[in-house]
């Protein structure tokens, strides 16, 4: 696994910048994860900068903020960098201020809009030039033959996140936007362009608000497609966070392909401060 990472090692202290994943990693749905909190706080103690990059394509960071409270966690706002709220900005510095229909949450909705997009109901005969997909708890085949619709007439493809599904708070897997898109996919013979990690997008965005450069960088997730190999692609350092519940056939596609190798690798995040010894 590299060098030590341990307190006084000097990654230790050329890392000012401790970045998490949420679900799956921090927390599991409702349920904190062992110790986290204390992992947090010491390494703010330590003087370092402690952000959250998650593809949660449903809340923004201000709802992510109180659910964190809730869970024991006070993080300022301006320190969780959400695929919701960064697609918006995303769009607009890549394709200007669009007309878009979006699926998802009302978060994702309000995002786009304050970002200053033309928000179109899906079902309106205006024609878009954007399609905006998030997680929809409500997807259905009428929302399929709508989006259908929408690409025939020409507008992009734009998925919030990759993820196919991520862990309950039980180990089961929840479907996420990755598996909508699948379906998109598959009826309209388009592929979408993603925001969202394994891209660089979020991780850069979570860097530059932070003021810390790739190699004063540190990701720790568990899902080792968007968090390892996007966080490494990025140029960061990364730990892995190797959960009970990791779907065997990502982790064989992950050993049978050239995927970079993470830094670090632990079961729990308990086991994560044991090792960095704070």
């Amino acid at each position: 696994m590299g060098v030590s990472f341990a307190k006084g090692s000097e990654l230790f202290d050329q890392v000012k910048a401790f970045f998490f994943d949420l679900d799956g990693c921090v927390y599991f749905t409702e349920t904190l994860a062992l110790r986290a909190d204390t992992l947090v706080e010491r390494l703010k103690q330590e003087g370092k900068k402690v952000g959250f990059i998650t593809n949660n394509s449903r809340l923004r960071a201000y709802e992510v903020k109180a659910k964190l409270h809730n869970l024991g966690l006070d993080i300022p706002s301006e320190h969780i960098f959400t695929a919701t709220d960064y697609t918006g900005l995303y769009l607009k510095k890549k394709y200007g201020n669009k007309r878009v229909k979006s699926v998802g949450s009302v978060g994702l909705s309000a995002a786009l809009a304050t970002a200053g997009h033309d928000l179109l109901p899906l079902d309106a005969e205006e024609q878009a030039d954007i399609v905006v997909v998030g997680r929809d708890i409500t997807f259905s085949y009428a929302t399929l033959e709508r989006i259908a619709k929408e690409l025939d007439r020409g507008a992009l493809l734009i998925g919030v996140n990759a993820d196919g599904c991520h862990p309950g708070s039980q180990g089961e897997r929840i479907p996420e936007t990755g598996a909508l898109i699948a379906a998109i996919e598959a009826v309209s013979g388009r592929k979408a362009e993603y925001v969202g990690k394994p891209e660089p997008h979020l991780f850069l965005y979570g860097m530059q608000a932070f003021g810390c450069s790739e190699q004063e960088s540190v990701m720790i997730g568990d899902n080792y497609y968007t968090d390892i190999t996007g966080g490494k692609h990025a140029g960061m350092h990364t730990v892995w966070i190797r959960s009970e519940s990791a779907n065997p056939a990502s982790l064989a596609e992950r050993d049978s392909n050239d995927w970079p190798k993470a830094n670090y690798v632990y079961a729990t995040i308990a086991e994560l401060l044991e090792s960095l010894k704070l």
